[in-house]
């Protein structure tokens, strides 16, 4: 059982209503992490704002999958893990590229890979990229906007992922019936102890 629980739409603020309705109308139906996220008005307001302005990046559906898979395994979230695995499923990525990103190694796509290094990249330096590999990157064919809207990625996952640990969201059912890719290893060790895929429960 989760230890912040979901807002049920129906009891909610006129405010989380409205979020909540809208993401439901764009996702094709209720997910409990929006749910969980309402619990802050503001956050999922936000959060409502933040994911609909992403669809219209820079960025390809396929970017922002590899992206999102990636950070889900990279924060040990245990709902977002299947949530884009599913997805990127459904978006037809190959299976053997869905593995590769899951266990941190480089997918078999060229663009894939150009974007998961930048993420990467990004992250590790928090966006104090040197010259040299700002420049290996654009001359790879990433716009500033490319590298920018990648940091908006990171942003968006920041607020599921970690809402999803704090919380300890259940799974919806449709996400319980999602095959692994492969045995979900959160990270190599030493990381793994710290960032498990699922927090311990607490109470």
């Amino acid at each position: 059982m989760a230890r912040i629980p979901p807002v049920d739409p129906d009891h909610g603020t006129d405010q989380q209503k409205r979020a909540l309705g809208a993401l439901s109308e764009l996702w094709g139906q209720p997910w409990r992490v929006a749910q969980t996220i309402a619990n802050s008005p503001n956050m999922i307001t936000a959060f409502r704002g933040l994911w609909t302005q992403l669809q219209q990046s820079s960025l390809s559906r396929d970017d922002r999958e590899v992206i999102a898979l990636y950070l889900a395994r990279a924060n040990g979230c245990h709902y977002c893990v299947p949530a884009h695995t599913m997805i990127c499923r459904e978006e037809k990525m190959p299976e053997d590229d869905i593995i590769a990103i899951l266990e941190d190694r480089e997918p078999a796509d060229e663009r894939r890979r150009l974007i998961l290094n930048a993420l990467r990249a990004i992250q590790s330096t928090k966006g104090g990229l040197p010259d040299a590999q700002f420049n290996e990157f654009t001359r790879a064919g990433l716009s500033p906007e490319n590298l920018i809207d990648i940091i908006g990625e990171i942003a968006h996952c920041t607020i599921t992922n970690y809402t999803n640990r704090l919380a300890q969201t259940d799974p919806d059912d449709f996400l319980k019936a999602v095959s692994p890719a492969t045995t979900p290893k959160g990270m190599d060790e030493p990381e793994i102890k710290k960032y498990p895929l699922r927090p311990p429960k607490v109470g």
